[in-house]
């Protein structure tokens, strides 16, 4: 039965129809008519609809507050992580371009999918996050495990670093709701109880995320990760001429220079202001350190006191001979391995190794904070036969059988360089994991001409 003033009636010429009744006559009409129609098909007035115990947005998907809150929060936190991946592209352009390019076109989508999800959200943007931030997750954890199979921190395990947790919590959060989103869109349709409770939710996740982000822009964090090597300035750039560098790339990974971050870089190792203190103590330290070098200034005398050749001659690093007796714990005056320029026994001493077995971290070693110890063990580690390394840590496993060796990952033992030979004070630093004055072949010494199709062999080839 059709309602009494539920439209205004028209006359002739559709002119509205004055009626003569009262205002209250033709309100109490309707709602007599409302009664009577209540068991009618008539529809129920859609902002009274509820499912459960919540009611369903009048304006259709997508405008419950429920829904604009996960929008909402789901954007400003891709910003967020955006922002941060901007703005450290330019630090990683300097290292390797991919590397670079990869935070830019991650960082250009995160902005792209903030824009999306408010303006159009469909379910192939929600779903494009998962994928997506999924996948930064895993590279993430990947670079921080094992190590990235490519790039300049091939095979290295780089350190967990404030900035990359930020942007991977963010960047988990960004997938839960996504889930929510594809798994339950009917609950996001219905209008929240408690708005109050869930837009001040929203606004504290939101909150925290953004002055975090804020706060790995700030130059105590963008400085130091310059400064530790992402940027390279005039005085630390490589000019490709030194012998280390034109005897070939690292043999090793662990070989390389690493930042605070963990980050490995061929090049000078990342220096830090010393204390008065701090200096008086790393000047002692040395002191007694050079007494090694006087002790052992050959082969033959390094043999003699106990040291067995645990690695051929390489190129940037020496040849390593190790006395694992003194391996437990860190002693300026007995350093664990000795470095020389040869195998044979008249071969000279270039440089000290301290190897030591370290459980839950590196061992306090020198003074300072300019000795940064390193690891052998992404890729499974070194390939070892009979106590002597066959092979580096790129090397697979089946090649290292094929040699009679194994992989062997050295988790819990860490090493640090010591140049303090005199004539070989490396111009990298003092405890720089490669001295680029150490040239030479691969199994030769550091006299030899480098190995054919290296670096120095073209540059010989062209002149």
């Amino acid at each position: 039965m059709a309602q009494l003033g539920s439209a205004p009636a028209l006359g002739a010429g559709g002119r509205e129809f004055e009626s003569p009744f009262p205002d209250s006559c033709t309100t109490e009409n309707s709602q007599s008519g409302a009664s009577m129609d209540s068991g009618s098909n008539a529809a129920p007035n859609p902002a009274e609809q509820s499912v459960g115990n919540a009611q369903v947005s009048p304006d259709g998907p997508g405008r419950s507050d429920r829904d604009q809150t996960v929008r909402w929060l789901a954007a400003i936190l891709s910003l967020t992580a955006a922002a941060i991946h901007f703005g450290y592209a330019p630090h990683h352009l300097s290292d390797d371009w991919a590397h670079g390019w990869f935070f830019m076109v991650i960082a250009a989508y995160q902005c792209l999918f903030a824009v999306l999800i408010v303006a159009r959200p469909r379910r192939w943007v929600w779903a494009s996050a998962i994928v997506v931030n999924a996948g930064i997750i895993a590279t993430w954890l990947v670079s921080r495990t094992v190590g990235l199979p490519f790039g300049p921190e091939e095979l290295r395990s780089e350190s967990f670093s404030a900035p990359d947790i930020v942007s991977s919590v963010i960047a988990g959060v960004i997938i839960v709701l996504s889930i929510v989103a594809l798994s339950f869109p009917a609950v996001l349709q219905r209008q929240s109880q408690d708005r109050v409770s869930l837009r001040f939710a929203a606004f504290a996740i939101g909150t925290v995320a953004v002055v975090l982000g804020a706060l790995m822009l700030t130059p105590t964090y963008t400085s130091a990760h310059e400064a530790a090597g992402h940027g390279h300035s005039e005085t630390t750039s490589l000019d490709g001429t030194t012998p280390c560098e034109l005897s070939g790339p690292p043999a090793s990974p662990g070989q390389v220079a690493l930042d605070a971050e963990g980050h490995s870089h061929r090049g000078p190792s990342p220096q830090v202001v010393l204390t008065q203190a701090e200096r008086e103590q790393l000047i002692a330290q040395q002191e007694l350190a050079r007494t090694v070098v006087a002790k052992y200034p050959t082969v033959a005398d390094a043999e003699a006191g106990g040291y067995r050749k645990s690695t051929e001659f390489v190129p940037c690093i020496g040849a390593h001979y190790t006395n694992p007796r003194l391996t437990f714990g860190f002693n300026p005056a007995r350093p664990s391995e000795l470095l020389f320029d040869g195998t044979s026994p008249n071969s000279k001493i270039v440089g000290l190794s301290y190897l030591v077995f370290s459980l839950g971290g590196a061992p306090d070693g020198f003074a300072g904070g300019n000795d940064i110890w390193h690891q052998h063990n992404s890729n499974g580690g070194l390939c070892q036969k009979g106590g002597v390394i066959v092979g580096a840590e790129a090397m697979s496993e089946d090649d290292c059988k094929a040699l009679g060796g194994k992989k062997i990952a050295l988790d819990n033992v860490w090493m640090l360089h010591d140049w303090i030979v005199p004539g070989w004070e490396c111009s990298w630093g003092v405890f720089a994991g490669e001295c680029p004055e150490l040239g030479g072949r691969t199994g030769g010494t550091a006299w030899d001409e480098p190995a054919p199709g290296s670096a120095g062999a073209q540059l010989t080839a062209a002149k």
